[in-house]
């Protein structure tokens, strides 16, 4: 009943919620996967959320979730969007090259005024294969002065611990999580997470080792398991080094199979006639991942999108619009973030499966990337893509103009049963169907993606009255969809 409504808001939805961990997100997944072939529908998942947590996975898209992500991409034609994250702007990473040497970087805290949950800073770092790595934390006064410090923790050894670090009345809570060679990707990690309630105090973390590459990232350690939004590294003392906001795609957006989805602002025409809008926003996480693969993939609309609010929220918002069902008000309000424009890939998604529901979830993603739109924000972009935009502005015309004109993987493989003729025709084309295969109907769609009236029998289609042109005549089958492409003289 208001204004607002979504890219493909005919579709059926599923929602599910599941605790922070892969196991959970896996069965969110595969009951979507089961409900949705049980209807006989096509799939489309949308994930609007990331995390950088180990819990979560290895960030470079080897993790068990991104195993599972695509397998269900692969094997079921799952079709999954993502979201880069918001932390553009944020100096949450550093990348560390070594040559037997250290750095020194002071961790930002996240308020623990402005977070019920918020429980310290979870620091996590990548290496090498082979190449093991070591840290450590000190404690400074406001002036720089040591109060205490750690022992370094190197990657060389497996293991967990506890401890702590006491300094008058302040006890500085950690914990070290680290492993010589991760079972998925090979490579040595270290999670440390660290309580100082005193904002007096300066944490430094210091990094060393022989040689290699390793990536740390900065998020909040909250008790209920949340955190992806970074906080910063500042250079401090001897060898000190800041942060940058690069390599911020976290879990599930790092993986290969995912459409991952960067933010822009809508490009609009304003009442005296002039182009708004269209630059790429603030907040939108830059790529690439820590292997140097690229993300994200695509870019969408994601600054003041208005969307349906739960009625159920305490979250803070300004509704633009209400509707009342069964005596309930129900608001719609504007909210920015890659969380809202990976739904918009995900209807789009939607509406290119609705054009062809044949095509495998690696085609629809294809399709997405090849149809982008560049402008003067985007600048030229080639394959791979750009860590900011990906492969550009996603554009759903082309996308879906494209998908009508796209054979599936399985029409590829196999010769279709029928023949048109003649091609060109002008008055009547003939359909031979040579294998007799009995047809449950027959639609004529032009390359805009309109489907035209025809009359048509089990072996003509009058098309006297179509325009000159190319037009795409589907034919379904029990067995599924053939499309077969004619010219109208």
């Amino acid at each position: 009943g208001s204004v607002y409504r979504g890219f493909a808001f005919e579709s059926q939805y599923l929602f599910t919620t599941f605790y922070i961990d892969q196991a959970s997100a896996i069965d969110a997944f595969v009951w979507m996967k089961d409900k949705a072939a049980a209807a006989g529908k096509r799939l489309v998942v949308n994930m609007s959320w990331g995390v950088y947590y180990n819990q979560m996975g290895s960030l470079d898209g080897f993790s068990l979730l991104s195993q599972a992500i695509d397998e269900l991409s692969t094997t079921n034609n799952v079709v999954f969007a993502g979201a880069a994250g918001n932390n553009n702007g944020t100096n949450f990473h550093i990348k560390k090259t070594f040559n037997n040497n250290f750095f020194n970087s002071m961790v930002g805290f996240y308020s623990y005024a402005a977070n019920p949950y918020m429980w310290g800073e979870c620091i996590t770092a990548w290496g090498e294969q082979g190449h093991p790595f070591a840290t450590r934390i000190s404690v400074y006064t406001s002036t720089g002065t040591l109060l205490a410090a750690s022992p370094f923790y190197s990657t060389s050894v497996t293991g967990y611990l506890d401890s702590m670090l006491v300094v008058g009345n302040d006890t500085i809570l950690f914990n070290v999580s680290r492993e010589t060679a991760n079972p998925l990707n090979g490579k040595p990690g270290m999670q440390i997470r660290i309580r100082s309630l005193n904002l007096n105090n300066k944490i430094v973390i210091t990094g060393s080792a022989l040689d290699g590459t390793v990536h740390y990232w900065n998020l909040p350690e909250l008790t209920n398991g949340a955190g992806n939004f970074g906080q910063t590294f500042s250079a401090f003392g001897t060898n000190g080094v800041s942060g940058d906001s690069f390599y911020a795609i976290g879990e599930p957006g790092c993986t290969n199979s995912v459409i991952t989805v960067a933010a822009y602002a809508s490009s609009y025409m304003s009442p005296g006639g002039t182009l708004v809008g269209g630059a790429p926003a603030s907040f939108t996480s830059i790529g690439p991942l820590h292997n140097e693969t690229m993300k994200p993939d695509i870019a969408a609309p994601g600054v003041s999108v208005a969307s349906s609010i739960s009625s159920y929220t305490d979250a803070a918002y300004s509704a633009v619009s209400s509707i009342t069902f069964n005596n309930k008000t129900y608001d719609f309000a504007r909210f920015s973030g890659t969380s809202m424009a990976t739904p918009c890939v995900a209807g789009i998604a939607s509406l290119i499966l609705d054009a062809n529901p044949n095509l495998s979830a690696q085609q629809v993603k294809y399709i997405i990337k090849t149809t982008a739109r560049l402008d003067n924000y985007t600048g030229a972009i080639v394959a791979p893509g750009d860590t900011k935009w990906g492969m550009g502005k996603i554009n759903a015309y082309a996308a879906v103009k494209l998908a009508l004109n796209t054979l599936s993987l399985e029409e590829k493989t196999k010769v279709a049963p029928f023949v048109l003729y003649p091609n060109p025709a002008s008055g009547v084309l003939h359909l031979l169907n040579i294998d007799e295969v009995p047809l449950k109907s027959l639609s004529l769609v032009s390359l805009e993606g309109k489907t035209i009236p025809a009359n048509w029998n089990q072996e003509t289609v009058d098309i006297s009255l179509l325009s000159p042109g190319t037009y795409l005549l589907k034919i379904q089958t029990e067995t599924g969809t053939h499309t077969l492409s004619f010219v109208k003289e």
